[in-house]
């Protein structure tokens, strides 16, 4: 990070003009706080740093930051950019005119600027609070002109209606803000380029489509003080979260912590659940730069049981990831990518003990020297356990040099190659790679479109635990049905804003036609590249239970497993937002889903393709990042996915959601066959 192309809009309220509302004793505090961060352990320039306080933060005043800030963040092409916010929050009913923009919530959640609920200079009404949309607005707007390393860090309350703290504890909320009118964004000017396709973001088979739809997570990452349903509480004349956070910043190296393991290391009570959200929390702190986080290293932690006595090591994943009973993991201190200037280098192996539903705890294997393992570390599989792959080469001497007996990656070789599921191809001093799943070579060739000379061994290892882990994870079943959650994918039409009452609204878009995954395998018509015809999907849970949902395409042309949707990443010890709470519908790629929509596309001459869209499930929050495989093990990008069990379970089989407990979890999978239009 480069302090001189880092710039910061610091606001602190503590006093309200309208007397309905309490003053808070702490938020000032913690913005001068975050200011003294800024400049002493980041340096950067006082210039660079907008500071703006109680009367000095009113709605315009705070609207007028935003506009300051990307007129000053211009020294370097990609500037890193922070906004803190350290005040009341709220939320209050939706305007009716939002119903593009929250089709499944009756709520906002908004800001509260210094003057809110005051009477307004032309009469009309009151001074309204910042939504969490204008925000949003604000913020894409930003990442346009100023590229997207972002870091939005609020310290209040999401949500209102609980009760408001007690003792020395002060909670950061308003109960009773005034009503939105369903017009605070017609003065957020929204630049055409929001249109435009972002390129860089494409992913293989399926890419963004362009538009306001997902926008949100792709400008920023957010870092929140607590959940919807909690309350953000300030003590001792400091907010408990931004206490937490500038104390964990100034203990971590920047250059390989992420967000998210940067949350990880959070302490924090029970009460008070840090969110955090956006597509690059796997970037390290306050950089755009290309290192990010490898998904195949699980977050682990050090600690006493109970606060005292044994001393547990455990990691954040279990039998709904895969996990057995005996594995080996290596275990590292940071989880970047490794890269020939800079490994990842193994601190100590453990053995996993105890395997639970989403937490395995480890242990020191015999024969292995015994590692000092960190409070917070990363574990990543070193010797797969779960169904050997079956693979043949004619050159069987060669493959046995390539796993040799001792090796902790296993193989099943086999001598007809009618019984393997990949086999291998010597011609010359190149190697080929060919599936044997006559279900997926009928859409796809058989061969993998990459061949490579010189292959060394430790390549043919990669790509075969790649090949192992995609497979494995695809086919496999879940421990619970989820029988009241059901998964919709439908083509997206672009809102006609011109007939809209609320024409000041920027593009979204919203669900036509049939429910393209009424039938199994699905069709979806890919047309030219030159075309847009995005998806976009709808999660309904129809249960009394919260759900968190976690969806993933697979693409068997080049082995990567892609995040669609995943859960915020939470910090301390309670529990995470749920998505999908009870009898509710969530909106993936459309109105205020925070994802892009997406589109199929062909990146050859060929007419048709496979791919597989994977929903994993559970009643409780769980770590399924570790199922991401997001770099193929042939380091090209190609397109799409591969075939998955039809389910053959009975009716009568099928476990009713009022048996869910937290442990429970589970997968829905949907096939999608790509038709050239």
């Amino acid at each position: 990070m480069d302090p001189s192309s880092t710039y910061a809009l610091v606001i602190g309220i503590n006093e309200y003009q309208c007397p309905d509302y309490p003053v808070l004793n702490a938020a000032v505090n913690d913005a001068d706080a975050v200011d003294g961060y800024l400049k002493t352990t980041l340096n950067i320039p006082e210039e660079n740093i907008i500071s703006i306080r109680n009367t000095q933060a009113s709605r315009q005043g705070i609207l007028d930051g935003f506009q300051e800030l990307e007129n000053v963040a211009t020294n370097g092409k990609q500037p890193c950019i922070i906004i803190f916010y350290a005040g009341h929050g709220a939320r209050t009913e939706r305007p009716l005119q939002w119903q593009d923009w929250a089709p499944e919530s009756e709520f906002v959640e908004m800001l509260c600027p210094f003057d809110i609920g005051t009477e307004r200079k032309d009469g009309e009404g009151v001074i309204e609070g910042i939504p969490d949309r204008t925000v949003c607005y604000l913020l894409n707007r930003l990442s346009i002109k100023r590229g997207n390393n972002i870091t939005l860090i609020l310290d209040c309350c999401s949500s209102a209606g609980l009760n408001r703290g007690s003792g020395q504890e002060t909670a950061r909320t308003i109960l009773n803000p005034p009503p939105l009118s369903g017009k605070a964004d017609l003065h957020v000017a929204i630049p055409e380029e929001l249109t435009k396709q972002d390129e860089s973001t494409s992913t293989r088979g399926i890419r963004p489509s362009p538009g306001f739809g997902g926008k949100f997570q792709d400008s920023h990452v957010l870092l929140a003080a607590c959940g919807r349903e909690q309350l953000a509480y300030e003590k001792d004349g400091r907010g408990m979260f931004t206490t937490a956070l500038l104390s964990t910043l100034e203990g971590v190296k920047l250059q390989t912590t992420t967000y998210a393991s940067l949350m990880d290391r959070l302490r924090m009570p029970a009460k008070q659940t840090p969110h955090c959200e956006g597509s690059y929390m796997d970037r390290p702190l306050f950089d755009r730069g290309e290192m990010r986080s490898d998904p195949s290293f699980i977050s682990g932690k050090r600690f006493k049981k109970d606060g005292k006595g044994e001393l547990v090591v455990s990691i954040d994943a279990g039998i709904a990831q895969g996990i057995t009973l005996g594995e080996l993991f290596s275990i590292h201190e940071d989880n970047l990518f490794e890269t020939a200037s800079r490994p990842n280098e193994s601190i100590g192996i453990l053995r996993a003990v105890t395997v639970d539903s989403f937490n395995t705890s480890l242990g020191h294997p015999p024969g292995y020297r015994k590692a000092k393992i960190p409070r917070n570390f990363y574990a990543r599989r070193i010797d797969w356990r779960n169904d050997p792959p079956k693979v043949y080469c004619e050159d069987r001497t060669w493959l046995e040099s390539v796993f040799p007996q001792n090796s902790t990656q296993q193989i099943d070789i086999v001598g007809n190659p009618a019984d393997a599921a990949l086999r291998l191809v010597r011609d010359g001093n190149q190697v080929h790679f060919h599936r044997g799943d006559p279900s997926l070579n009928q859409y796809i060739p058989e061969r993998f479109s990459h061949s490579f000379e010189c292959i060394t061994t430790a390549d043919i290892q990669r790509i075969i635990r790649a090949w192992q882990h995609f497979n494995y994870h695809l086919n496999r079943r879940g421990k619970n049905e989820f029988a009241q959650v059901r998964m919709e994918l439908h083509y997206l039409e672009l809102i006609d804003l011109e007939d809209s009452e609320s024409s000041y609204e920027p593009e979204n878009y919203r669900p036509k036609g049939e429910n393209l995954l009424a039938k199994e395998p699905s069709e979806v018509r890919v047309p030219e590249a030159d075309v847009e015809k995005p998806i976009g999907v709808t999660l309904y849970n129809d249960s009394d239970i919260p759900i968190y949902p976690y969806l993933f395409y697979f693409d068997p042309n080049n082995l990567t497993i892609t995040p669609w949707f995943t859960a915020p990443h939470g910090a301390g010890l309670g529990d995470v937002d749920a998505p999908l709470p009870p009898h509710s519908k969530l909106p993936v790629g459309y109105a205020n889903g925070a994802t892009y929509p997406w589109q199929f596309s062909f990146e050859d001459d060929r007419d048709k393709d496979i791919g597989f869209f994977k929903l994993f499930l559970s009643a409780s929050p769980a770590n399924f990042s570790c199922i991401a495989q997001t770099e193929s093990p042939f380091k090209e990008i190609s397109t799409r996915g591969e075939d998955i069990p039809k389910d053959t379970m009975q009716a009568a089989q099928v476990e009713q959601l009022d048996k869910l407990d937290k442990d429970s979890w589970g997968v829905k999978a949907a096939t999608i066959i790509q038709l050239r239009e």
